[in-house]
């Protein structure tokens, strides 16, 4: 098996480079961006205007004790709330609005890279894996947009409004509460990079978590039939104990600023009461000016102490993009020319010109094989397990891309084609059958709208499954999650319909019929009788019933061609195949 990919390296606490990746998905959705940003600096104006109200209260009609004068100003103050609460709930929608849209463009976006990536990158990352960067990391770059990055940018904007709020009321008392701003600065820094290294822990944590769940659902029922249940929840409480340790130190941490910082501005704030009492004595500071200035710097330490949440969803939605767009950044894909050639109708003519082929550099697994497969010929590989007979055919979609050599269709090199052309002339039926969890006729038509029920009943007709369809319920009647609700011969039958759908000019079998039962052959024995007809076929083949079919045997051995014709031609040649059908195809097994 290949290594796993490692995890993308750890960004910057504040990865600007991270943000410029984000910003184009953002501006996708620039109409509620652009509404939430313009009411940004409204409600941090709003925010100001309560206190100086309250201080004009205290200063003026309370200090006369003129009853009357206070209704204006409380009419005022019941205003401005109404105003700044209001736009909190517009600014609020819209910021949620964009943030939901650049989760979904994201999520688009890694769905659809996934969709074009190599073959051999999905052996390297467990499913698992990459179900977390579709969902939870995707979801956490939101959040950090929505919650995080554009709340920052409010609270700094309703601080620098009150930091000249403050200067306006009193100079001296101001320059008292900027004195914690280094130190509030230092500590919030040290918390920032110890969040963003728990967070990546933790995203790293759940990926684990569900690659391992994701194999151990899959395979639960070798778990039961081994009696290995206990070992598999021991198992799974150490890794689910090893996630919850890192929560907790990521909510240690936060915790530590939350407090640190609501213990700073009380601090300030009795610092400011013991400092103010010689000022009103003397009368350079009225009461009505300290209760505002101590509801400014209430509101003052409220962000900054909010800020440490803000800063752990941006550190949480950092680590993810990290993840996201090391997905995103992933090259390992089949190369496709600018200009790739797309033929209307294959003859289907298939030709092997000195293919190597090695899925690590140091063990080849198809050493210079020659072969040319007529159009309409069914030709039939052999060999033992690992002499490159289902390389070979994966070679011939780019499932893989060769060595070196070239793999024709009709004389042209299938690297000059357009792999979605290319890969509708090549069906392609393997061993074990992929049926998704939805209808009938999701399945055999993968989407197409334009096949119509004639054409998917035809094709059932055709492989003798219109029998096990009506007895679901119809083309509308649902499977279940791979096709649990049929046996492996009925799955293997719908494989064989779904490929007739497309019609496709060359087959290719990869032990399409090993994992059928006796009594199942006979119907999918006919099914692959049916869809070699008028059509180039290749098949891997373990049975004798199938190899029958063919118009040549070609003999595979280390990754070569060892020797190739009828089956009476190789026979009367007394070479690997005779050995090879003497001791499978012989006796008791070919009965």
């Amino acid at each position: 098996m290949a290594p796993a990919a490692p995890e993308p390296k750890p960004a910057r606490v504040l990865d600007v480079g991270l943000l410029r990746r984000i910003a184009p998905y953002a501006l996708m959705h620039w109409k509620p961006l652009s509404l939430s940003l313009v009411l940004l600096p409204l409600t941090a104006a709003a925010q100001l205007v309560p206190p100086w109200l309250i201080k004009s209260a205290i200063d003026g009609p309370i200090k006369a004790k003129d009853a009357s004068g206070l209704g204006p100003i409380a009419v005022a103050l019941l205003v401005v709330l109404v105003l700044q609460y209001g736009l909190q709930f517009i600014q609020s929608f819209a910021m949620h609005i964009a943030g939901q849209g650049i989760v979904h463009e994201l999520r688009t976006a890694v769905h659809g890279h996934l969709l074009t990536l190599h073959d051999s990158y999905f052996k390297r990352n467990p499913a698992g894996r990459l179900l977390t960067r579709c969902t939870n990391d995707v979801e956490g770059i939101g959040e950090m947009f929505a919650a995080g990055f554009l709340t920052l940018f409010a609270d700094l904007l309703l601080l620098a409004g009150i930091c000249v709020a403050l200067l306006l009321l009193n100079v001296r008392l101001a320059l008292v509460t900027f004195a914690a701003l280094p130190v509030l600065f230092l500590v919030s820094r040290w918390f920032q990079v110890a969040l963003r290294g728990a967070y990546r822990e933790i995203r790293s944590r759940v990926a684990v978590l569900n690659a391992w769940l994701q194999e151990r659902i899959a395979g639960i029922r070798v778990i039961q039939l081994f009696a290995r249940e206990d070992r598999a929840m021991n198992e799974f409480k150490t890794r689910s104990w090893e996630l919850m340790t890192t929560h907790l130190r990521s909510i240690k941490l936060d915790a530590a600023l939350f407090a640190f910082v609501d213990m700073m501005g009380h601090l300030i704030a009795a610092l400011l009461i013991w400092w103010a009492a010689s000022p009103i004595i003397d009368g350079a500071l009225t009461f009505g000016a300290l209760v505002a200035f101590l509801d400014y710097v209430r509101r003052f330490f409220e962000p900054i102490r909010d800020m440490s949440q803000k800063i752990a969803t941006m550190q949480s939605g950092l680590a993810s993009a990290e993840r996201v767009f090391g997905v995103l950044d992933e090259t390992e894909r089949v190369p496709v020319l600018a200009e790739p050639r797309r033929p209307g109708r294959f003859e289907g003519r298939v030709t092997f010109d000195a293919v190597h082929f090695s899925y690590l550099d140091d063990e080849p697994v198809l050493r210079g094989v020659d072969l040319d497969v007529r159009a309409g010929e069914k030709v039939a590989l052999l060999g033992v397990t690992g002499a490159g007979k289902s390389t070979a055919l994966r070679l011939i979609n780019r499932t893989y891309d060769v060595g070196a050599g070239a793999v024709r269709v009709d004389g042209i090199d299938v690297r000059e084609l357009d792999p979605k052309t290319l890969r509708r002339a090549v069906g392609v039926v393997l061993q074990e059958v992929i049926l998704f969890m939805g209808t009938v006729r999701e399945n055999l038509s993968l989407g197409d709208d334009t096949l119509s029920d004639d054409t998917l009943n035809r094709a059932l007709e055709r492989v003798g499954a219109s029998a096990i369809v009506a007895r679901l319920g119809g083309l509308d009647a649902d499977l279940a999650e791979g096709g649990r609700n049929l046996s492996a011969g009925e799955r293997q039958l719908l494989a064989f319909a779904r490929m007739l759908v497309y019609d496709p000019a060359i087959l290719v079998l990869d032990e399409a019929t090993s994992n059928v039962d006796t009594f199942s052959e006979e119907r999918v024995q006919a099914a692959v009788s049916t869809a070699m007809a008028g059509r180039t076929a290749i098949v891997v083949a373990h049975r004798l019933s199938t190899i029958q079919e063919v118009d040549r045997i070609v003999v595979m051995q280390n990754g070569r061609v060892a020797e190739q014709g009828s089956h009476a031609e190789l026979m009367a040649a007394g070479g690997l195949y005779r050995t090879l059908y003497e001791n499978y195809y012989a006796g008791p097994s070919a009965a």
